[in-house]
């Protein structure tokens, strides 16, 4: 029972006229008999009485148009969804996004892929790097917002921002009285850092560009999330590491310092699959991109 039947007898069913429908239906006359014929023969019922001066439909005719509006309907929505999803404009995506990330840029980012993909319901993971990596190779997530590099060659990492640190010290220390600080300035302070599970190739980065300024953090205090550095660091418990202004919380005790020379970086990046086709993975990649350019 194909569609164009289904159309043909629909069409004959509200003219009640062959000329009629088959010109609606771009068919000769000939040819809509011929359909109505192959239906009925098919479904094993008569569906239409015709006589020289009137057409209707019989009982089982009447209950089938119904039926058959229906289904024909259904077959519309069914190709309409299956061409929203090959476009990528329905369906779900599942996305993994780091903490600091979830913080930075990921509410720009989800704003674009909104705009871009407003039937797409969005699924959102908290995960490390690491995490992120095993889980696009497992297929529990289809995309995610890391900090590169990645170590997995079957996964693609796009860079989509680059933001330098910030210092956020207590109002007490002496250092607030400088308006911008060096690394070397931070010889003597106790360092407040995220822990290293979260980002451990960015952990490690920053302790070695401390180490390439001559000194090494005499303690480090790990703390997550940044809203737990800069109240550590309002209390005077040490100078800490906030990625982004947009993580300036307005803390009474806490201020806020920009770090000059050789400083460490924050980098995020858009992943996925080397090996996904997805017209969705694309449409994300290109609301990381737009998204992400408000980062400094």
């Amino acid at each position: 029972m194909d569609r164009r039947r289904l159309q043909s007898f629909i069409a004959l069913a509200e003219e009640l006229h062959f000329e009629r429908a088959a010109v609606r239906s771009h068919i000769t006359q000939p040819a809509m008999s011929q359909q109505l014929r192959h239906l009925e023969e098919q479904i094993g019922a008569r569906l239409v009485y015709r006589t020289k001066r009137r057409v209707s439909l019989t009982q089982a005719g009447e209950i089938f148009l119904g039926e058959a509006r229906r289904i024909v309907a259904q077959m519309d929505t069914a190709a309409l969804r299956a061409r929203q999803i090959d476009r990528g404009e329905v369906g779900e995506l599942c996305v993994g996004v780091t903490a600091p990330a979830l913080y930075i840029v990921f509410p720009e980012i989800v704003a674009r892929f909104s705009e871009k993909a407003p039937h797409v319901r969005l699924v959102t993971r908290e995960m490390t790097t690491d995490e992120q990596e095993g889980a696009l190779r497992s297929g529990e997530i289809q995309a995610g917002i890391v900090h590169p590099p990645l170590v997995d060659d079957s996964l693609v990492c796009r860079e989509i921002a680059h933001t330098a640190f910030d210092i956020v010290l207590s109002s007490r220390n002496p250092l607030a009285a400088l308006p911008v600080l060096t690394l070397k300035d931070l010889a003597r302070e106790q360092f407040i850092l995220f822990p290293r599970r979260i980002g451990p190739r960015l952990y490690d980065r920053i302790l070695a560009l401390c180490g390439e300024a001559g000194f090494s953090p005499k303690v480090i205090l790990e703390a997550y999330p940044a809203q737990s550095i800069v109240a550590l660091a309002a209390c005077d418990f040490g100078v800490g590491f906030i990625a982004s202004e947009v993580q300036h919380f307005n803390r009474p005790l806490a201020v806020y310092r920009r770090l000059s020379g050789v400083a460490p970086n924050i980098t995020l990046g858009v992943a996925y699959r080397r090996d996904d086709p997805s017209p969705l993975i694309r449409t994300f990649e290109e609301a990381a991109l737009e998204g992400a350019q408000s980062v400094r």
